[in-house]
């Protein structure tokens, strides 16, 4: 079975004071999970992507690297009828 893809931007720290912030947020992300699964899109995994950003005038040199999560979604491609 083929598959399609989709990536949506995750949360990359939950802040939380106490045990009821952190559950919380933690349904926060359920949430945002069953707000992208719709028209057949399925929850697939979380990834973390880093990119590296080229030093500028006041950089010292260096690369800034970033890291971002994001969640992936699949669905089945429909298919296509053979002539």
């Amino acid at each position: 079975m083929a598959y399609e893809y989709k990536t949506v931007p995750a949360p990359m720290v939950l802040k939380v004071k106490n045990e009821q912030d952190a559950h919380a947020s933690i349904r926060s992300y359920g949430e945002r999970i069953n707000d992208e699964a719709v028209d057949g899109w399925e929850f697939y995994s979380m990834e973390t992507i880093t990119t590296a950003q080229a030093p500028g005038c006041g950089g010292g040199g260096k690369e800034v690297m970033t890291s971002y999560n994001m969640f992936v979604f699949r669905r089945a491609k429909e298919e296509k009828e053979s002539a």
